[in-house]
């Protein structure tokens, strides 16, 4: 009875602290007067920043939340185009 108890609190627990892993800076753009930084980690994973006043708030590295393989071969030009498409 204790384990029914148990289990679920426990893959909570897993759950709600997402792992993270050091992304390094890929490229800084200007997408209609909003700055990105978009940053790239390891087995695909990407994360973004966005600085308030100028490009050298964006470290050169970021802590990213761990997203392996979140498309598969994801380039920096599909991530840019991406953006532009929510801007508009």
């Amino acid at each position: 009875m204790i384990n029914l108890v148990v289990l679920p609190l426990v893959l909570a627990g897993l759950l709600s602290r997402p792992e993270f892993v050091q992304c390094h800076l890929a490229k800084r753009t200007k997408i209609q007067k909003e700055m990105v930084c978009i940053y790239r980690g390891p087995n695909g994973t990407i994360g973004y920043h966005y600085p308030m006043f100028k490009f050298s708030e964006c470290p050169k590295t970021f802590t990213c939340r761990y997203t392996p393989n979140a498309k598969k071969k994801v380039s920096v030009q599909d991530i840019l185009d991406g953006l532009k498409e929510g801007f508009e």
